[in-house]
């Protein structure tokens, strides 16, 4: 999604810049950030009506989503990226919400009541189908309730994540919806076990139903399944040996988690076949260039002899590394050996750390290299990479002066 300026939209608009700055402090423009000292709006935010004037009372100018009752964690992860898309949220719940503008409903209210919650018109509604949940209304009837506060322009996203739920409805109910107002409906299938240890990516879930209900403008009565990339956690706190797919998928998912205040560190052995040309290895590089520019204090340790100071001096992703804002160290993997050989061992073949909570190790790799390694939440073996890794900074030298 892309931002206009204040001096654009005034020229799209044809009002000035200050009334422009003042609707966006009054929070009459959805979508818009302050970048700075400067505003920054959704390229396709409508104007807002002007309140002094009476047609504002008949023509509806917002962008609205209503949310249907949700509980699992990537419900509030659709919120943000709505709200970032310049949508006024809604949340119809029973259930209490943390930071959420929450339209009430209990154990009391029925359809009819329902009905007169709100008279607000929508932009679109996406509906929570959970395990967990206690849901007394009919779904296809909350949806037909709804699509009455649509156009032609709207659709409706039902995310289920109960097992074995047939959801044939959503065809049926598309022609329907279709032909009575003109809106769409398709349907995501979250196939992730929540009741266990997981490690899943909520973002990506939360951007595909996103994407279903602002951007399938011409397609209804689609079903689409997802595991989210889930990983289960075994009863050490780690999971199983991983392939190269499933390992950088993972560690993707971390680097996107990371902000200002976060802490990557890494300690990597530079092996033979170390930093490949292939297209995985290039998106870690960029995803890595990336956490550092969003402000993550990240550092790599680089481990090699000293005698192949020369033959690093040209290594593509050294350089890059170095020129960027991550703070690369070099230590000579012969000193180690000589005062501390325990280190060698503790680091195997490398690992990333994410903060002190997540650990990614690099495994040997077998015959065919398709084992990459695996992702750990075992506080035990991350404060010993951690302790490893603080130990292995007092032999450190700055890359860049080793390899000018």
């Amino acid at each position: 999604m892309d931002f206009l300026t204040v001096k654009q939209f005034s020229k799209i608009w044809e009002i000035s810049e200050r009334r422009i700055v003042k609707l966006c402090k009054e929070d009459r423009i959805p979508g818009a950030v302050k970048n700075g000292k400067t505003w920054v709006i959704p390229e396709n935010t409508i104007k807002p009506a002007d309140k002094r004037n009476n047609i504002s009372k008949y023509i509806n100018t917002e962008k609205r989503i209503a949310i249907f009752n949700f509980n699992t964690e990537f419900g509030y992860t659709v919120i943000s990226l709505l709200k970032q898309a310049g949508f006024l949220v809604d949340a119809i719940t029973e259930n209490n919400l943390d930071n959420v503008e929450i339209i009430k409903i209990d154990n009391k209210t029925n359809l009819d009541a329902l009905k007169n919650l709100t008279n607000k018109y929508y932009d679109g509604l996406i509906f929570f189908e959970e395990e967990k949940q206690n849901c007394k209304f009919d779904k296809i009837e909350v949806i037909k309730m709804f699509s009455k506060k649509m156009n032609c322009d709207s659709s409706i996203v039902f995310v289920n994540t109960k097992k074995n739920t047939e959801l044939t409805f959503v065809k049926d109910l598309s022609k329907e919806l279709k032909y009575d107002v003109g809106l769409r409906i398709n349907a995501i299938k979250i196939n992730i076990p929540f009741d266990k240890n997981i490690f899943v990516n909520y973002d990506e879930i939360s951007e595909d139903i996103v994407e279903m209900i602002t951007k399938l403008k011409n397609t209804t009565g689609m079903i689409i399944e997802t595991d989210g990339g889930y990983l289960e956690f075994e009863q050490d706190g780690k999971t199983k040996i991983l392939g190269n797919g499933e390992f950088y998928k993972a560690l993707d998912t971390c680097l996107k988690s990371l902000n200002k205040n976060s802490y990557f560190w890494s300690a990597s052995m530079m092996l033979e076949d170390e930093w490949t040309e292939e297209p995985k290895e290039m998106k870690f590089r960029v995803s890595n260039l990336d956490v550092s520019n969003r402000g993550t204090k990240v550092e790599r340790i680089f481990i090699f002899s000293h005698s192949k100071i020369k033959e690093f001096k040209n290594n593509k992703t050294l350089k890059i590394f170095m020129q960027s804002n991550i703070n690369t160290m070099y230590v000579d993997y012969d000193e180690i050996l000589e005062k501390e050989p325990e280190l060698l061992e503790i680091i195997g073949n490398g690992w990333d750390g994410i903060d002190l909570d997540t650990l990614m190790v690099d495994a040997p790799a077998d015959q065919e290299g398709n084992v990459r390694g695996y992702l750990s939440i075992n506080k035990r073996e991350i404060k010993r990479a951690y302790d490893c890794y603080l130990r292995l900074k007092n032999y450190a030298k700055d890359l860049k002066e080793i390899l000018k």
